[in-house]
C-alpha cells in the first residue's frame, strides 16, 4: 500500500505549553483510523523531534504512541528517519529515552544561557525591555505641573516624548504615580 497523507496540522504554540490543539486533533485521527485499519502501519509525521516535547513529556507523548501502535517519522533534524518506539528489538524506544534526555538537557542549558547572558548585560547597566517613555525632566515639568493643579489632559498636550506623540494618559499616571513614590522613599 502507498504512503497516504489525510492531513496535516500546523502547530503555533510552544513546547513548553501543556496542551497541544492541533498535535491532539493529529494523535486521535491516527487513532482512529489504527483502530479502523490495525493491519495497516499508522505513521505521525513531525518536523523535528524537539517538537514533540521535552523530557518526560516527550516520553510520555512517546508511550502513548507507542500503546497505539503509531510509528513517528521525523522529516528533519539530527534524526532524520522513521522510527516505530514499538519494535521488537527496543531500538525506537531507546532512542526515545535518549531523546527525551537530551531535549530535557537542551532546554535546560538554554535556559542557564538565557539566564547568564541578562546577568552579564545587568552588570553592564543593560536592563533590555523598552526605554521610559519620559527622561527626568519631563517628568519633573509633569510633577511641577500636576503640583499646580493641571488637568492630567492637558499636562498630556504639553508634553511630547521623543517618538513626536504625547505619551499615553495611562502612562503619564503610571510614571507619575512610580515618581511621586520614589520621592517618599528617598
Amino acid at each position: 500500500m502507498e504512503p497516504v497523507c489525510f492531513e496535516v496540522f500546523h502547530e503555533k504554540v510552544s513546547t513548553r505549553v501543556k496542551v497541544w490543539p492541533e498535535y491532539e486533533k493529529a494523535v486521535a485521527m491516527a487513532r482512529r483510523f489504527k483502530r479502523l485499519h490495525p493491519e495497516v502501519q499508522v505513521i505521525l509525521s513531525v518536523h523535528e523531534f524537539r517538537h514533540l516535547g521535552r523530557g518526560t513529556d516527550l516520553l510520555v507523548t512517546v508511550e502513548d504512541l507507542r500503546k497505539a501502535g503509531i510509528a513517528l517519522e521525523f522529516l528533519s533534524g539530527p534524526i532524520t528517519g522513521l522510527y516505530d518506539p514499538g519494535d521488537r528489538h527496543g531500538q525506537g524506544a531507546i532512542l526515545f529515552g535518549v531523546l527525551a534526555a537530551l531535549s530535557g538537557a537542551e532546554r535546560t542549558y538554554t535556559r542557564e544561557k538565557t539566564l547568564e547572558g541578562q546577568e552579564s548585560a545587568r552588570k553592564r547597566g543593560r536592563t533590555g525591555g523598552r526605554p521610559p517613555s519620559l527622561d527626568a525632566d519631563q517628568i519633573e515639568y509633569a510633577l511641577t505641573l500636576r503640583a499646580k493643579g493641571t488637568p492630567m489632559k492637558e499636562i498630556q498636550q504639553k508634553t511630547v516624548i521623543t517618538r513626536g506623540k504625547h505619551p499615553s494618559l495611562p502612562t503619564l499616571y503610571r510614571t507619575l504615580a512610580e515618581a511621586a513614590a520614589q520621592r517618599t522613599d528617598t
